[in-house]
């Protein structure tokens, strides 16, 4: 797509170039109580410790694509590990827990966006805030509050207008074409500069 246009006594031409951009990116504090169901029936009187690693993502989509803001659905795994009291005894539990948390981000520049692709990480390793003996359902359950951070980036092909024109000097070439960014050519004025 080209268009003709005069800017300050030159012609020239609006190009359109295709290119990959970031539509947007945000990161997000996330919380979630994982719940421990022990086994042989024991009941914990006291939680000694606990340790949160392993945590990948698995999988993210869009949940949600409007006007410009996009909710991006991240899901991923972590394993917990427990140490905790009962009868007067030492015992370890160990779950591996999911968790499924929604980011929303919004678009960076008002350009047309396509072929969006997401990338997802998580920017702050997940940590115990807390680990407690509570009661769920008549069971001494052990809850776990963790908190960790995912970071996600949005990318797709931006479509993007510049202005070309032939550029007459001794050091180029017979017509050859300079492309210059549209900013550069409207907001830089040599003229109008400061000495500074």
């Amino acid at each position: 797509m080209e268009e003709d246009i005069s800017l300050r006594g030159e012609n020239g031409r609006v190009r359109t170039i295709i290119t990959n951009a970031v539509y947007g990116s945000a990161t997000q504090i996330c919380n979630t109580t994982i719940y421990i169901n022990l086994v042989d029936n024991k009941k914990p009187t006291d939680v000694l410790g606990c340790t949160v690693k392993g945590a990948q993502i698995k999988d993210c989509s869009f949940d949600k694509i409007m006007d410009r803001t996009v909710n991006v659905r991240v899901n991923g795994v972590l394993e917990v590990h427990v140490w905790y009291e009962a009868g007067g005894d030492t015992y370890v539990a160990k779950n591996n827990a999911k968790f499924s948390e929604v980011v929303p981000l919004k678009c960076l520049g008002g350009e047309s966006y396509r072929n969006k692709k997401i990338l997802a990480w998580i920017s702050e390793q997940p940590t115990s805030l807390e680990a407690s003996v509570v009661n769920k359902s008549g069971t001494p359950t052990i809850s776990v509050q963790i908190e960790y951070g995912l970071g996600v980036e949005v990318m797709g092909e931006a479509m993007l207008n510049v202005i070309s024109y032939h550029q007459e000097t001794s050091q180029n070439r017979p017509n050859e074409e300079v492309i210059m960014n549209t900013l550069e050519v409207f907001n830089v004025d040599a003229e109008t500069e400061d000495d500074d």
